[in-house]
C-alpha cells in the first residue's frame, strides 16, 4: 500500500504541509513534492548563493496540457497557464506541460532571495519529474568564506518603478570589495544606499544593493561575530526596521520526493 506523502511522519513538517494542502484542495493525494532554495544573486547573478528558505510544490499530472497553480499563501489567487491574467506571486513561471501544483514560498517577493526564481525552479523540477525527464541542476560557485556570513537586508520597501541593473565586470578583487564596487556601479537608491553605508561603517567587509523587484534589498559580507553590530547599525540608519536573513554559504541543492 502506498502511503500519501502528507501522512509520512518521518518527513519534515514543511514537506508534509504542502501535499496536505493539495489533498484538501483537490480531494486526492499528490504524486510528489519538490523543493528549490531561494537564491541570493550576488554581483548581478555572477555568483548564486542558495538559502535555506525557498519554494515547495506538490501535485500531479493533468491530461489537458494546462498548468494549474494554487498558493498556500494566497489560496484565492489561482493561476491557470498559459494565460495573460496571472497573479503576481506566479509571475515568471513558465507554462509548460500539464499539472496541478500546490505551491508554498516562504520568501516575500522583493526580499533579496529571488522568490520567483525559487518557485520557477521548483515548478520546473516538478514538471520534468512528472514527465519522466531529467532535471539538470545549474552549476554554481561554492563560496569558501570561513567565519563570514552574508547578511541579507529586506528593507521592506516595495516600489512600482522598475530598478534597472547596470553592467558590472568583476576585477581581480575579493568578494567584499567586489560587492561594494558593484553597488557604486548601480543607480543610487536612498534606502539601499543607507543600508550599505551603515553596514560598511559598522565593519562589514563589503555591501551592495540587490536587484530583486519590487523590493529594494541589500546584502553585506560580515564577519560572524560582527553580525549583531551590523544589524544594529543598519536598523538605526533607516526609518523602517528591516527584515534580516543570515546565510552561511553552501552548495545549491534541490529535492524531489515521490
Amino acid at each position: 500500500m502506498t502511503v500519501d506523502i502528507a501522512d509520512r511522519p518521518e518527513l519534515a513538517p514543511e514537506l508534509r504541509l504542502v501535499p496536505h494542502a493539495f489533498r484538501r484542495t483537490f480531494g486526492r493525494p499528490a504524486e510528489g513534492v519538490w523543493y528549490a532554495p531561494g537564491v541570493l544573486n550576488l554581483l548581478g547573478g555572477a555568483i548564486k548563493v542558495p538559502a535555506k528558505w525557498g519554494a515547495i510544490v506538490a501535485g500531479d499530472r493533468r491530461d489537458d496540457g494546462l498548468l494549474e497553480l494554487v498558493s498556500v499563501n494566497r489560496p484565492t489567487e489561482r493561476a491557470l497557464l498559459p494565460s495573460d491574467d496571472v497573479p503576481a506571486w506566479a509571475a515568471g513561471v513558465r507554462a509548460r506541460g500539464g499539472a496541478a501544483l500546490m505551491c508554498s514560498v516562504d520568501l516575500p517577493r522583493g526580499s533579496g532571495l529571488s522568490a520567483s526564481e525559487a518557485l520557477g525552479t521548483a515548478v520546473e523540477l516538478a514538471l520534468r519529474d512528472l514527465a519522466g525527464e531529467r532535471f539538470e541542476e545549474s552549476r554554481t560557485e561554492v563560496l569558501d568564506l570561513p567565519g563570514q556570513r552574508l547578511l541579507v537586508v529586506d528593507t521592506r520597501i516595495r516600489r512600482s518603478e522598475p530598478q534597472v541593473e547596470r553592467p558590472y565586470t568583476r576585477q581581480a578583487e575579493d568578494l567584499g570589495v567586489a560587492l561594494t564596487a558593484y553597488h557604486h556601479a548601480q543607480d543610487p537608491d536612498p534606502e539601499q544606499d543607507a543600508v550599505v553605508e551603515a553596514a560598511l561603517a559598522a565593519g562589514a567587509r563589503g555591501a551592495s544593493m540587490l536587484i530583486d523587484p519590487p523590493g529594494r534589498p541589500a546584502v553585506a559580507l560580515v564577519d560572524a561575530d560582527l553580525v549583531p553590530a551590523v544589524k544594529k547599525a543598519i536598523t538605526k540608519a533607516v526609518e523602517i526596521a528591516p527584515r534580516y536573513l543570515t546565510i552561511v554559504p553552501g552548495p545549491f541543492k534541490t529535492e524531489a520526493l515521490r
